[in-house]
C-alpha cells in the first residue's frame, strides 16, 4: 500500500512539474513572437493612441521629424512645427497618413519617401517657403491616393514629380506661383478623379497638357491668368463632369476643346474678357447644341455687345462671319466666307496683288500678305507684288475685319466672281488666259463680218 501511495504522489509531482514547464515554454515563444512595444515607446513630447495607432505631434516646435514613432504607426501627424528639411532618413517608420503641413520645409529630397510604401495621404500644404521641388521627390508611393501641395508658393513642377503615381486620386496645388504646366505632367495619374490648380498664375493650357488623365472628374482652374486653350486640350477628359475656367482672362475659347469633354454637367466661365464677334461662334455653336449647366458669359467686345450674354446671341449676329470649311478637320480655324461677304472681297480686291505666300497645315491656313519671302517661280523671282490699295467712302463704311482674317481667306471666292492674274494665285486657282484681249478683238471683228454677210444676203433676196 505505501509502495503505491509513494509512485502515486511520484507521478503527480512529475506531472506539474512538466505542466509549468511547458507553460514557461510557451510564454517565452509568446514573447519573442509577439514583440510587445515597450510602455515608453512614443515619442518624447507626443501622445499616441491605439486602434489605429496613432501618433500625434503638432505644435511642439520640432525642426526635425522626431525619433522614437513607432513602425507601424498607421497615422503620424507633425503639422505646424518648425520642420525645415525632408530626407531619405527622416522616415524610420510606416504609415498610411503623414501629416507635414504648416511647416517650414525648404527642401525635399528625391526618394524622401521611399521607404513609406503604405502611405496613402500626404499633406505638404501651407509651406510658403517651399518653392521648388525635386523630381522623385515622391519616388515609391505608388500607393498613394491624396497628396496636398497647396500655398507652397511653388513656381514650377518637374516633369517626373508625378512618375509612377498610379493610385493617385486627389491633387491640390492651388493658391501656388505656376505660371506653366508642362506637356505630360500627368501622364502617369490615370485614376486622378479631383485636380485643384485654382489661384495660380497659369497662361496657356497646351494641347498634351492633361493627356492621360482619362478618369479626371473635377478641374478647377479659376482665379489663374488663362489667355489660350488649345482645341485638343481637353481631348483625354470624356469622363470630366466640373470644369471651372472662371476669373481668367479668356477673350474665346474652342467648341472643340469643350466638345472633346463631352461628359460635362457644371462648366462656370464667368468673369473673363468675352469678345463676341466673329471669334465667339465656336463657343456659341457649342452652347446652342449642349445641355450644360453654365454661368454667364458676358460680352468685353465689341462695344454693341457689351453686357449681352454670350450665349443668347442671336444667329443674325453673325451673318457677316466666316463659315467653317466643311471640308476642314472638326475644331480647325481654317474658314471660308459666306456669300453675304463675298461681293465686298471682289470690290476690294487689288489689281496687282499684295497677297502673302500661303502657308498650309494642318491645324490652320494663315497667308502672310507682306512677308519678304516670295513664290517659288523661277520665271518670277526678281518680280516684286507689293502695292498698296485704299478704301473708298462706301468701302471704309462696312465691317471691318482683321487683317490676318482678311488674307488668310483671300483668294477663297467663287470663280465665277472674282479670278485672280496668272503670276499671284495660289496653287490651284484659276487664272485669267494671257491672250484674253486679243481673242475679245477678234470674236467683235467677226460679229461685224457676219452682220454684213447677212445684210448682202437680204439685199440679194429681196433687191
Amino acid at each position: 500500500m505505501e509502495n503505491r501511495s509513494t509512485a502515486r504522489g511520484r507521478r503527480c509531482s512529475s506531472t506539474r512539474f512538466s505542466f509549468k514547464n511547458g507553460l514557461s515554454l510557451w510564454l517565452v515563444v509568446w514573447l519573442v513572437l509577439v514583440k510587445p512595444s515597450p510602455v515608453q515607446s512614443c515619442p518624447r513630447l507626443c501622445v499616441c493612441y491605439p486602434s489605429p495607432m496613432t501618433v500625434s505631434c503638432q505644435s511642439q516646435n520640432f525642426t526635425a521629424v522626431p525619433p522614437g514613432v513607432p513602425f507601424d504607426s498607421q497615422r503620424v501627424f507633425l503639422q505646424n512645427n518648425h520642420i525645415t528639411e525632408l530626407r531619405v532618413n527622416s522616415f524610420g517608420f510606416e504609415t498610411q497618413v503623414l501629416w507635414l503641413y504648416s511647416n517650414n520645409i525648404t527642401w525635399i529630397e528625391a526618394g524622401a519617401f521611399s521607404e513609406l510604401r503604405e502611405l496613402e495621404e500626404l499633406d505638404l500644404g501651407d509651406n510658403p517657403h517651399l518653392h521648388r521641388l525635386e523630381g522623385g521627390a515622391f519616388r515609391g508611393l505608388e500607393r498613394l491616393q491624396s497628396l496636398h501641395m497647396h500655398r507652397c508658393r511653388l513656381a514650377a513642377l518637374p516633369h517626373d514629380l508625378f512618375h509612377k503615381l498610379y493610385s493617385l486620386q486627389f491633387l491640390y496645388l492651388q493658391e501656388n506661383q505656376l505660371h506653366f504646366l508642362q506637356d505630360d505632367l500627368f501622364s502617369d495619374l490615370v485614376n486622378l478623379s479631383q485636380l485643384f490648380l485654382h489661384g495660380n498664375r497659369i497662361r496657356t493650357l497646351s494641347e498634351n497638357v492633361f493627356r492621360g488623365l482619362v478618369n479626371l472628374d473635377r478641374l478647377l482652374l479659376h482665379d489663374n491668368r488663362v489667355r489660350q486653350v488649345n482645341r485638343r486640350a481637353f481631348r483625354d477628359l470624356g469622363r470630366l463632369t466640373i470644369l471651372y475656367l472662371f476669373n481668367n482672362s479668356l477673350a474665346e475659347l474652342p467648341g472643340q476643346a469643350l466638345r472633346d469633354a463631352g461628359s460635362i454637367q457644371f462648366l462656370r466661365l464667368n468673369g473673363n474678357p468675352w469678345a463676341c464677334g466673329c471669334e465667339a461662334r465656336p463657343l456659341w455653336d457649342f452652347f446652342r447644341g449642349s445641355r450644360v449647366s453654365s454661368s454667364e458669359l458676358l460680352c468685353s467686345s465689341p462695344s454693341p455687345r457689351r453686357g449681352q450674354d454670350l450665349r443668347f446671341l442671336r444667329e443674325m449676329d453673325f451673318a457677316l462671319c466666316p463659315l467653317p470649311d466643311p471640308g476642314s478637320l472638326a475644331g480647325s480655324t481654317t474658314t471660308t466666307f459666306s456669300t453675304k461677304t463675298r461681293w465686298w472681297f471682289s470690290k476690294a480686291k487689288p489689281v496687282s496683288s499684295s497677297k502673302g505666300i500661303f502657308a498650309k497645315s494642318s491645324e490652320t491656313v494663315k497667308a502672310f500678305p507682306f512677308s519678304a519671302i516670295k513664290p517659288h517661280n523661277p520665271s518670277t523671282s526678281s518680280t516684286s507684288f507689293s502695292s498698296k490699295y485704299e478704301l473708298g467712302e462706301e468701302e471704309a463704311a462696312l465691317p471691318k475685319l482683321d487683317p490676318e482674317e482678311y488674307w488668310t481667306n483671300y483668294g477663297s471666292e467663287d470663280a465665277a466672281s472674282v479670278r485672280c492674274f496668272e503670276l499671284e494665285c495660289p496653287p490651284d486657282s484659276p487664272a485669267l488666259p494671257p491672250s484674253s484681249s486679243s481673242s475679245l478683238r477678234s470674236s467683235s471683228l467677226l460679229f461685224l463680218l457676219s452682220l454684213a454677210i447677212a445684210a448682202l444676203c437680204v439685199h440679194l433676196l429681196f433687191g
